[in-house]
């Protein structure tokens, strides 16, 4: 017992011990789990492996972990991994019924069917000159008295205008009266010679008077009075209207002064200017429909009878002509109209051919033709087949074309871009929407004509397309802003460094010709253009790779053979010089360049067919096509790749 009591304090030492290693062991021994919880842990195990991580601003941006954007210094936010059909295709994306519902998703069956394109053209009526008579004075005189002393009268043919004395006249019709009576005197005797000089003495002094503009009613009225008049009426050649006149009552006029000129307004011309873009859809015997201010709400009719083989280099337009009827006389020359022209579409998207397998065609004058053979009315030339003059073309009429809506491309430049549903039977009636790039052809209405990268069948997104395209855009896969794949790296071709750096200039020089378009500056950048063509004339020698020379060459040529006398021709040929210095840096790198280039694009620039330009990233657009009219039209789209620094 003593023993024990000696020994207490050690026992307590061992087991205040004994329990204080009881409590660490436990706190650092795992406890039990379930087998549900174990599996829960394991899955957050894997996606915070498999989890990545983009940038908001910039999706091409794809990282393993979290942390900034190298190119903007964003914080870089969780993708959202998608599952199913879509997940593994870089172009396509999966939207169950749910999703299609709230981002308002609507498709469209690709089919063929009739369609007509609109050409809409602005010009102004005409006189029909070929409707154009102008009363000249035959011989020099006296204009003694006046019928019509002011423009806008209507005559008939033959109506008197004016009366003229002339002593050339005078004489003439004395030889004409002494002609007749000698006629007369000999025309009793028997010798047949003397006969034939009277008669000859006559028709001659007839002749004479014919070429002064004297009629043969006249003539006889000369003959019958047996004396000359000392005024001679001058009458009207043709019937109209006088849009001009230049007699005064007592002026004295030499042979050849014009006196009145005379125009049949019953048949005018509608002179349209057409853009080269619009010639596809324009062709000889087309209808076309017109509308003048003067008669609103009504439409007038005409057909098409010459295009100008030559383009008017001012306003890059040929010139349209049509014949219009005019007889009830409500419309007048110099009025301006609005005209709309339209052609059924065949085919891949051309224009039908107008039906003219049974016409005649005056050679000389195209406005006149019939159902029959037989002269021309202004010409008297022979009429001839319209498939002899050219004008029947072989095109196939039997395919309709094939149409989506003019709701379902995205476009951009050169690119259009449509999403093509295709169903995921897998997935409780999901829909995989695929990107695919196609070629269109002209519009048609409510409807795009589709060359290629569709087939009839296919259903395309109609409405939503946009929202599609920002969605694979927040998941770094293809879209319209991002044509390449995501995660396609560039293979670069094998170059010198020194190739490499006149590349970098080739362009900076470009970027600093934009900026001087930018600025309506024409001095400078055609100055900026003659240093990019001395470059290019470097960088075509032994330096240039041999793959690199094909797109050189364009870049030359674009120069060459490009308008560059005018800050607008300047301009064409600067969207020219964008594709191939593009593929240039891409494929071979550039040096010596101080910050990353990116690629801006206006959609409205060339008539709203959009076009691309080189610029330093993150300065903003600065719009060379337009200039200062709009400066900033446009946005950056993707930086070009290839960029290195030294």
């Amino acid at each position: 017992m003593n023993h024990f009591l000696q020994n207490l304090p050690r026992i307590s030492t061992i087991v205040v011990v004994l329990i204080f290693g009881l409590i660490l062991g436990r706190c650092f021994t795992p406890m039990p789990q379930a087998e549900g919880n174990a599996a829960s842990t394991n899955a957050q195990a894997s996606n915070s492996i498999n989890e990545v991580w983009t940038c908001s601003m910039h999706p091409t941006v794809q990282a393993p972990t979290a942390g900034d954007c190298p190119i903007c210094g964003m914080d870089l936010i969780p993708l959202a991994l998608e599952e199913g059909g879509g997940a593994n295709n870089p172009r396509a994306i999966r939207l169950d019924d749910g999703q299609k519902a709230l981002a308002g998703i609507q498709t469209d069956t690709v089919r063929r069917a009739e369609a007509s394109h609109e050409v809409r053209l602005v010009g102004k009526l005409a006189i029909d000159e070929t409707a154009i008579a102008t009363l000249s004075a035959y011989v020099g005189g006296r204009l003694d008295r006046l019928y019509v002393d002011y423009t806008g009268l209507k005559v008939r043919a033959g109506d008197h205008l004016a009366e003229i004395y002339s002593p050339q006249l005078f004489h003439a019709q004395e030889e004409l009266i002494v002609a007749v009576e000698s006629a007369k005197r000999f025309g009793s005797q028997s010798d047949a010679s003397l006969i034939k000089i009277s008669h000859s003495t006559v028709v001659a002094a007839r002749k004479k008077l014919t070429l002064y503009g004297i009629t043969e009613k006249q003539m006889q009225e000369i003959v019958d009075l047996g004396e000359p008049s000392e005024q001679i009426t001058l009458s009207a050649p043709m019937g109209g209207t006088v849009i001009h006149r230049s007699a005064v009552e007592g002026q004295y006029v030499k042979e050849g002064d014009p006196l009145y000129t005379i125009a049949n307004l019953d048949q005018l011309w509608l002179e349209l200017d057409a853009y080269e873009s619009d010639l596809p859809w324009v062709r000889y015997g087309q209808e076309v429909e017109f509308s003048v201010d003067a008669w609103p709400g009504e439409v007038f009719h005409g057909t098409i009878s010459f295009l100008d083989p030559v383009l008017d280099p001012s306003t890059r337009t040929v010139h349209v002509r049509v014949e219009v009827d005019n007889r009830d006389s409500r419309l007048r020359p110099e009025m301006y109209a609005r005209a709309t022209v339209r052609t059924n579409i065949v085919g891949e998207g051309v224009a039908a051919p107008v039906d003219m397998s049974d016409q005649w065609v005056c050679p000389m004058h195209p406005e006149v033709f019939d159902d029959e053979e037989g002269e021309c009315r202004i010409c008297g030339m022979p009429l001839e087949t319209a498939e002899s003059l050219g004008y029947i073309t072989d095109i196939d009429e039997t395919t309709s074309p094939l149409l989506i809506p003019v709701t379902a491309p995205l476009l951009t430049g050169d690119r259009a871009v449509v999403f093509v549903a295709i169903p995921d039977v897998d997935q409780h009636g999901a829909t995989i929407f695929e990107a695919r790039d196609v070629v269109l052809g002209p519009r048609a209405g409510a409807y795009f004509v589709v060359k290629s990268g569709l087939q009839e069948g296919e259903r395309v997104v109609s409405r939503g397309a946009f929202t599609i395209d920002s969605e694979l855009q927040l998941r770094g896969k293809y879209s319209m802003m991002a044509p390449k794949d995501p995660g396609a790296k560039v293979e670069r071709e094998g170059s010198s460094s020194m190739f490499r750096e006149h590349n970098g200039r080739l362009l900076v020089q470009l970027g600093t010709l934009g900026e001087h378009l930018a600025s309506d500056d024409f001095p400078s950048a055609k100055s900026s253009a003659l240093e990019v063509e001395k470059l290019l004339s470097m960088m075509m020698s032994d330096m240039a790779p041999k793959s690199a020379r094909e797109s050189l060459g364009k870049l030359k040529s674009a120069l060459e053979q490009g308008e560059t006398s005018d800050i607008d021709g300047l301009r064409v040929a600067f969207e020219k010089l964008q594709a191939p210095s593009i593929d240039l840096a891409q494929r071979f790198g550039y040096l010596g360049v101080e910050r990353e280039l990116a690629i801006f694009h206006c959609p409205m620039a060339f008539d709203n067919d959009g076009a691309d330009w080189i610029d330093f990233a993150g300065d903003g657009t600065r719009n060379p096509y337009f200039g200062a009219s709009m400066l900033k039209c446009g946005k950056e789209m993707q930086t070009v790749s290839g960029f290195d620094q030294q």
